[in-house]
């Protein structure tokens, strides 16, 4: 493999690297958007952050709730942009090519490898760092260096590439990894890479993603104005001996289709946001059931370490049947639990208390990117399957609430049986040691500590096991699925 060629293989995903950077970078900023604040502590209090975007201020004194801190997202940086209501589409987006990046990394790793390509890339002596500070000052002084300089990269394009194609890669998978309340509930060890914190791992990622943009840019600038003829020979046909007129005409019309394709892809999510939505989510849901969506959790925590303050996500319910049960200190709230099971239940509160008693400290892992510590105490829905029985053919449990939107439509998310026979999945009247409060769902609310928050219903009016949730709102899985698209399996 000499110096003025390049591997098909690496052509071709190293254009499919840039489509998918891109992408990632633009949803990312929009998932960024709707809690724009990072931190190095679990603990994300209104004041504790390193670093925030907007200007927000939240009042003191008022309810308010997480949604309310959220930015605007621009159509131009951000994917798709049109503010907090796309935040589903962007995870979509987010996930469906960092499904299609990890493809393509797999394949250009094992090539570089199997083939022993990675030798023109990763350094095998220590002499090529004072090569490289060398190119760095003669890059700033704007000295060109020779064309033999390139073997095929010179020192410092070598250190670069092999970090940008090895190293920060694997930083953003360890990062993200680290951000999925089942993974990280599974295996609470991998959370001590970054001192047990999973914000800590959410602003590495961050800054993962500023030097991706970073070299980006600085990549570009350097292929224009360094031997441009040679270099877009090679990114384009993997040979200097191509005809200059076509790599151009390739060069340009790829800068044209990625950017053709940004534009379209924020006009069809913005226009077609349920098709959109269903063919994302066909690319990384299977991925996501398979690696997250069945892991037990296993970690919690102590007295120590429950968070001073506690976001409250969505506002209570405004109707007259939950003000009565509330202004009577709740005496005649019931959980009716129905649906395909051999013993229908209607149980009072005082009822869910004499049940067998589960505590539980555990970390709250908002969809939005906050998180806090608490203590839940209440009753294991194992509890509830036992004295309903449910039919065999039922595979899921639908929990309703009494939240109603603007336009009437009930709040509701639907998960699987066996996330209901998980350790840490109870139905909580208590949260840090004193009865639920309203803000937070009183009188009881899911907590299903593989799940993200979205999941975990508070305000609960029902419980309904089904063979299938199809006819149940929109048909996806919940009330954040069906309106603001978001993925049904919650686990990253």
């Amino acid at each position: 493999m000499d110096s003025d060629s390049m591997p098909l293989v690496i052509v071709i995903t190293h254009a499919i690297n840039a489509f998918c950077i891109l992408l990632l970078i633009r949803s990312g900023l929009h998932i960024l958007a709707d809690h724009p604040m990072l931190y190095w502590t679990d603990h994300t209090r209104r004041d504790n952050y390193w670093l925030k975007f907007g200007k927000k201020n939240m009042p003191e004194g008022k309810l308010w709730t997480a949604h309310d801190e959220a930015e605007v997202s621009s159509h131009i940086y951000t994917l798709p942009g049109g503010g907090h209501h796309e935040f589903g589409s962007a995870r979509n987006w987010h996930f469906a090519t960092a499904t299609v990046w990890l493809l393509t990394g797999a394949v250009y790793w094992s090539y570089m490898f199997t083939t022993g390509a990675w030798r023109r890339l990763i350094p095998t002596h220590w002499s090529i760092v004072p090569a490289a500070y060398h190119d760095l000052i003669g890059y700033i002084t704007l000295h060109k260096p020779p064309i033999g300089a390139f073997q095929p990269y010179d020192p410092l394009q070598q250190l670069t590439y092999a970090g940008v194609a090895f190293l920060l890669p694997a930083l953003m998978i360890v990062t993200a990894l680290a951000m999925s309340p089942a993974f990280m509930n599974r295996f609470p060890r991998y959370m001590l890479l970054f001192g047990g914190r999973r914000q800590v791992a959410r602003s590495i990622h961050f800054i993962g993603m500023l030097l991706f943009s970073i070299f980006i840019v600085i990549h570009i600038l350097m292929v224009a104005l360094i031997y441009f003829s040679r270099n877009v020979r090679l990114i384009t046909f993997g040979s200097t001996n191509a005809k200059l007129s076509d790599a151009l005409t390739v060069f340009i019309s790829g800068i044209l289709l990625i950017l053709v394709f940004n534009v379209f892809a924020t006009y069809f999510t913005l226009r077609y946001r349920v098709g959109t939505r269903k063919v994302l989510v066909s690319i990384f849901q299977p991925v996501v059931n398979i690696v997250f969506g069945r892991l037990v959790p296993r970690k919690t925590y102590n007295k120590n370490d429950i968070s001073p303050f506690f976001r409250v996500n969505g506002y209570p319910p405004e109707t007259e049947e939950f003000y009565k049960l509330r202004d009577e200190g709740y005496k005649d709230w019931r959980l009716e639990v129905g649906g395909m099971v051999e013993h229908k239940l209607s149980l009072s509160l005082d009822e869910l208390k004499a049940m067998p008693r589960k505590e539980q400290i555990t970390k709250h892992i908002c969809i939005q990117g906050w998180s806090a510590i608490g203590e839940w105490g209440g009753v294991h829905m194992k509890e509830i399957i036992a004295r309903a029985r449910p039919d065999k053919r039922a595979k899921y449990v639908v929990f309703h609430a009494y939240d109603v939107d603007a336009k009437g439509k009930p709040f509701y998310e639907a998960l699987r049986i066996s996330d209901m026979k998980d350790p840490l999945t109870i139905l909580a009247y208590e949260m840090n040691w004193k009865p639920l409060n309203l803000e937070h769902g009183a009188p009881l609310r899911l907590r299903c500590e593989r799940k993200l928050g979205y999941k975990m219903v508070k305000y609960i009016k029902s419980i309904e096991f089904v063979e299938d949730f199809k006819n149940i709102g929109e048909g996806r899985g919940g009330y954040r699925e069906d309106n603001v698209l978001f993925d049904w399996e919650a686990a990253i």
